[in-house]
This record gives structure tokens, C-alpha cells and sequence, in this order.
């Protein structure tokens, strides 16, 4: 009978010990595991610039993005001379060019190199050329050549078309062709404002040709075809090893003192300096 009741009091206190766990239990609770670090890369910016710059910003925003969740980015396209004042008047984040900086502009701005872009020659899809020759574009430009023919294709009016004055492409494209002579155009070339007016107009004659940056873009528009020069198409290997000549270097910019920007825009710039950045801009085509 002793050693029945000394089991029945320790079983009772064992019930009762649970219970007081139990109640403790409920009563505290159980610890919640640490909330996770903020990320302090994080807020919207916006970048604007030049065509042939955009399809490397794209990319490298996008995996910075991917990299820093809580970042937002507005990436617009309005030319490389716009990007410049933009920044300068502090209504944009950052600048993207696709050409190299005059002496004046490099003392207002500091550019982080990403890469080369090329400017291609587009003609109709329906023209059976595949390569014209920089004497080729020279007579063609000048006014020299007004029918394809005369260079050994088909019986077609040449319509040239270049694009506005300080377009990166036409100034590539003019210093490719006309050195430091200033040049001189045929009566027979139009200009075009934007890339896709050009790309429009090419498409719509099969005697057209034009010029736009070397890209998806471009290469995705189904009413022209890209040209290679003098035997040289616009590949990604070509651009990147100087092949093809007529190329351009593409940069972020941005104004003042490094330190003087946003922690998560000096991150970003970081990170297109280093490997991985240089790797997707150099693969942006």
C-alpha cells in the first residue's frame, strides 16, 4: 500500500509538472525565429539614354533587381545628348550614352564604361544584297549610286535614309565614312527622327537602306535585313574584337561626387564595374 500511494503521488506530480510546463508554455510563448535584415538597397530610380546603350541597362537592372528585391527601376530610351542633360539637371538617377564623350562633357559627367554597340546598315528584307562595301556606302550616301544595279544587284531606285544630326548612329556612321571630312550628302537622303521611323521606312521600299544600332531590336524586325560591311557582319565576337569598324562605347553616367550619390546607386555602380556586370553587358545585344 506504501509503494502504491508513493506511485500515485509521483505520477500526480509528473501530470502536475506538465501542466505547469504546459501553462508556462502558453503563457510565454514560443520564441520567434529573428525577422530578417532589411535590405537598404531599395527605392525607385531612373535611368534614360541612348538606344544602343538600352539593351545593356535592361539587363543589368534586371539582375540587380533580382539581387536587391526591393529596388525599382524606370530605364527610358531619349537619346545619348539628352541623358547628359538630364543628369546634369538632376532630373534623372543616372544617364546611359552610346557614344564617346566630348572633352566638355567628360568634365561635367563621369561615365562607367559598359561595353560597344555597333551601327548597322538595314536594307528592305526583299533585297537580295548581303554586303555593301564602305566605297559602297560612300557613292550611295553622296548621291553617287541611285540604282542598286549599278553596284551589281537588282534594277531598284536607292533610297537612302540616315538619321537626325545628333543621333550616336549617325555620328558613328559619318565618322566610318567620312573621317574628318565634313560630310556630303546626296539630294536623295532623308532623315529620320527615332529608329523606328527609320526602320519603318526601310521596311517599306525594297530599294531602301538605313542605319540603327546593332541589337535584338533591330535584328528581330522582320521588314529588314542587316548588312554586313565589307564583309563584316555586326556580330557580338565581331563588335567585341574590332572587326567591324563602324562601333561605338557605351557608358553609364553620372554627375558629381560618387560619394555623394545614393547608397543603392553606388551599389549598382559597383556592381556593373565587377565581373558579373561586365559579363551581362557585354552579353546585352
Amino acid at each position: 500500500m506504501l509503494i502504491e500511494g508513493a506511485h500515485r503521488r509521483s505520477t500526480a506530480t509528473s501530470v502536475l509538472g506538465a501542466l505547469v510546463a504546459a501553462c508556462l508554455v502558453a503563457a510565454c510563448g514560443v520564441a520567434a525565429p529573428p525577422s530578417p535584415t532589411p535590405d537598404p538597397i531599395s527605392g525607385q530610380y531612373t535611368a534614360s539614354g541612348g538606344g544602343g546603350a538600352l539593351p545593356a541597362v535592361q539587363a543589368l537592372t534586371a539582375r540587380f533587381k533580382e539581387l536587391h528585391p526591393a529596388i525599382d527601376w524606370v530605364v527610358t530610351e531619349t537619346g545619348s545628348n539628352s541623358a547628359i542633360k538630364l543628369v546634369l539637371s538632376n532630373t534623372i538617377d543616372l544617364g546611359f550614352v552610346s557614344r564617346s564623350l566630348t572633352e566638355s562633357e567628360s568634365r561635367q559627367v563621369t561615365p562607367v564604361p559598359i561595353g560597344f554597340s555597333g551601327t548597322a546598315l538595314v536594307a528592305h528584307a526583299g533585297n537580295p544584297a548581303t554586303n555593301v562595301t564602305k566605297d559602297d556606302l560612300r557613292r550611295i550616301y553622296s548621291g553617287e549610286v541611285m540604282n542598286w544595279s549599278e553596284l551589281g544587284g537588282i534594277d531598284q531606285a536607292v533610297r537612302p535614309y540616315i538619321r537626325e544630326p545628333n543621333a550616336a548612329t549617325r555620328q558613328t556612321f559619318e565618322t566610318f565614312l567620312f573621317g574628318a571630312t565634313p560630310p556630303s550628302y546626296g539630294k536623295n537622303v532623308t532623315q529620320m527622327v527615332e529608329v523606328d521611323a527609320l526602320l519603318t521606312a526601310v521596311g517599306s521600299f525594297r530599294g531602301a537602306i538605313g542605319i540603327a544600332s546593332t541589337g535584338s531590336r533591330t535584328a528581330s524586325d522582320k521588314r529588314v535585313k542587316i548588312l554586313s560591311v565589307d564583309g563584316v557582319p555586326p556580330t557580338l565576337e565581331s563588335i567585341a574584337n574590332g572587326s567591324y569598324k563602324i562601333v561605338r562605347p557605351l557608358f553609364l553616367i553620372y554627375g558629381g561626387d560618387l560619394a555623394a550619390l545614393k547608397p543603392a546607386l553606388r551599389a549598382f555602380l559597383e556592381f556593373v564595374k565587377g565581373p558579373e556586370g561586365q559579363r551581362i553587358a557585354a552579353a546585352a545585344f
